[in-house]
């Protein structure tokens, strides 16, 4: 159906126009702006404190999902099915 309010108004019908009202945002623009300013310096401040290093980052790649406990669903926890625990990561 036509996005033009005038156009649907004059030519389609109230019974065949399905078209509900848009919610409103839950966040105004900026709201959005200050959660992502503030994601920013914590991110920045992380990266002072030295949590962002290449070893802490290999290390939280291959932690960030803990093995199951079902043996079926063991593969759901690995980076690639092609890549081992023990080998290197590389970023291309």
């Amino acid at each position: 159906i036509a996005y033009d309010k005038e156009f649907r108004e004059k030519y389609i019908p109230s019974w065949y126009d399905y078209s509900i009202e848009n919610p409103p945002s839950a966040w105004t623009r900026e709201e959005l702006n200050w959660q992502i300013m503030a994601l920013q310096k914590r991110l920045a401040q992380r990266a002072k404190n030295g949590e962002f290093t290449p070893e802490k980052l290999d290390k939280m790649r291959r932690e960030i999902h803990q093995r199951p406990e079902d043996e079926r669903y063991a593969h759901f926890a690995k980076l690639h099915p092609g890549v081992d625990d023990d080998e290197d990561l590389e970023d291309e």
